[in-house]
């Protein structure tokens, strides 16, 4: 499943197990896609996002740190277009109805095979262009709409014009006694 397009995908780690994160890296690293860095606190993913621009954050529901995963991955999705992937060990029922509402790419459990890993990002990758695509889509169309408003708007204006023309025209008209020319008075 490597390809080019894989191997550029960059992903961050969020991890507070420092063997989990390097095994995770290292695993990351084989197959073909490239590990920006990894912390263990949800703050300093936060400033790691925002300067290296991840494709994907990789991020366990437990942190060291004021943040959990959960809240890291809400602000990410406010601020940025991240694909956040949770990694955890967590499934209970509250833990995963908070997770929903960050709307995350994905949600695996640890332990985790790496074909499992590999598919989620891929598929995380993918949804993400998706949503850039219409959500660039929906920029084109909101564009054109502003231009169409306008357009019609100087259509609109010209009309007025053109009929405030015509009565003058045809008050003129009926000044110097010649009939009318649009039909707005009568001789």
């Amino acid at each position: 499943m490597t390809n080019a397009k894989t191997a550029r995908a960059s992903v961050l780690i969020v991890e507070d197990e420092e063997i989990v994160a390097q095994d995770l890296a290292n695993t990351l690293a084989r197959l073909g896609y490239t590990v920006i860095g990894s912390t263990a606190k949800g703050e300093e993913a936060l400033v790691l996002v925002r300067e290296q621009h991840p494709d994907v954050v990789l991020m366990d529901i437990r942190l060291a740190g004021a943040m959990d995963g959960v809240e890291t991955a809400e602000r990410l999705r406010r601020e940025n277009d991240a694909a956040v992937i949770y990694l955890t060990a967590h499934s209970d029922r509250t833990t995963l109805d908070r997770a929903k509402r960050t709307e995350p790419f994905g949600y695996i459990l640890k332990p985790f095979e790496k074909r499992q890993l590999e598919t989620h990002i891929e598929m995380a990758l993918y949804k993400r262009q998706s949503e850039r695509k219409l959500r660039e889509t929906a920029e084109e169309l909101q564009r054109a709409n502003k231009e169409l408003k306008y357009f019609n708007g100087l259509m609109v204006d010209r009309e007025i014009r053109m009929v405030a023309l015509k009565k003058e025209i045809d008050e003129l008209c009926s000044q110097f006694g010649q009939p009318s020319r649009y039909g707005s008075n009568s001789n």
